[in-house]
């Protein structure tokens, strides 16, 4: 068999020889041009930065707090079961920890309860006092971006902080802010391995990115000890109106028991003495159910005071913030690959076609 025989092959197999061929070729054809490649990454480069400039981001900055939750392990209520005891109630415990544990905490932050309290509520700021709501309009960049068409929004200013008293056109305006501020206020788990909560903010504002954050968590927080300490501020009212009436009633036998000793100061019969023995009885009685009431009142007042908060943070936020990198600042690079990839398909492309003609 001869070399020639041995080394042919069919028209559409390649040799490693073959390819090794072409890759040389098409080394020496980019060498051959490579000032049209220079000038085409030049060019796909230029491209790209212009794109850059056209949809360029203002700077975004990201306040985050880290958390923890409380789950309700310990019952800080666990005192008022004796409390109530004292004046015959029962059922003082109350536990609102399947409230605020697991993903029923996540959907809370969502509910626009909260987002009322919040937008509307009153902030000191650099010593200027703002509704939220209207200093978020001023500093988030909406009026002059998504909503630089809408004129009422333009001039629009919230005036009442509490939401029963706003009117229908600022309730709508508050469902529209919330909607603007629900996707980039995020509470999450960073951590599967350990139970800390993060609450990121983002917004084009350092300052509007902290002071929501703060400002947002103490809502939530305030809503928890409401919550927590319900039945228990139930239960301490139903004391103290135990207690003013056991004042009152303390106050009356002891005035007719001193107006009946005025009025019977020489008494000889036994069945006036019995009378005066059982007002002053009544009114010794009333004494101690008084006094007892008063110092079960005051230890359910500390006991609300020491009533552990929902919240402990763990890593706060500081301003200033530094702003986040902008994820689009990627056209010169890709500009110039699509450039690169461009000039070598032309390259080829040309010199095929030189060589079609030539045959």
């Amino acid at each position: 068999m001869s070399d020639n025989q041995y080394n042919s092959l069919p028209e559409d197999q390649f040799s490693f020889d073959d390819i090794v061929k072409k890759l040389v070729s098409f080394k020496n054809l980019i060498v051959k041009n490579w000032k049209i490649l220079v000038l085409s990454i030049i060019i796909g480069t230029g491209g790209g930065y212009l794109f850059e400039i056209i949809t360029r981001k203002p700077p975004i900055y990201v306040a985050k707090i880290v958390f923890n939750m409380e789950n309700g392990g310990s019952n800080s209520n666990g005192g008022l079961s004796d409390l109530a005891s004292a004046f015959g109630i029962t059922g003082a415990n109350s536990s609102s920890a399947s409230l605020f544990s697991g993903d029923n905490f996540i959907e809370l932050l969502k509910t626009k309860n909260l987002y009322n309290r919040a937008l509307l509520t009153r902030v000191n700021i650099f010593g200027k006092s703002y509704i939220f709501g209207n200093y978020y309009l001023e500093k988030s960049g909406i009026l002059k971006d998504e909503l630089e068409d809408d004129v009422e929004m333009q001039t629009f200013k919230f005036t009442h902080d509490k939401y029963d008293s706003t009117t229908l056109n600022e309730r709508q305006k508050v469902r529209m802010v919330q909607n603007y501020l629900m996707p980039y206020t995020i509470v999450a788990n960073d951590s599967k391995k350990a139970s800390f909560l993060s609450l990121a903010v983002t917004t084009r504002n350092d300052t509007l990115s902290y002071i929501w954050a703060n400002l947002y968590l103490k809502i939530v927080t305030d809503f928890y000890k409401e919550t927590k300490t319900n039945k228990t501020r139930e239960l301490r009212d139903l004391i103290k109106n135990r207690v003013d009436s056991l004042k009152r009633e303390l106050y009356q036998s002891q005035a007719e028991a001193a107006k009946y000793a005025d009025q019977n100061q020489q008494i000889i019969v036994q069945e006036g003495l019995v009378k005066q023995q059982r007002l002053q009885t009544n009114s010794g009685q009333l004494q101690g159910m008084y006094f007892e009431g008063m110092k079960n009142l005051d230890n359910l007042n500390f006991s609300m005071a020491k009533e552990t908060p929902l919240l402990s943070r763990i890593d706060d936020s500081e301003l200033p913030i530094s702003p986040e990198p902008d994820p689009t600042k990627k056209g010169v690079i890709i500009g110039s690959i699509i450039g690169l990839l461009l000039a070598i398909i032309y390259v080829a492309f040309k010199d095929s076609l030189k060589k079609i003609k030539q045959n």
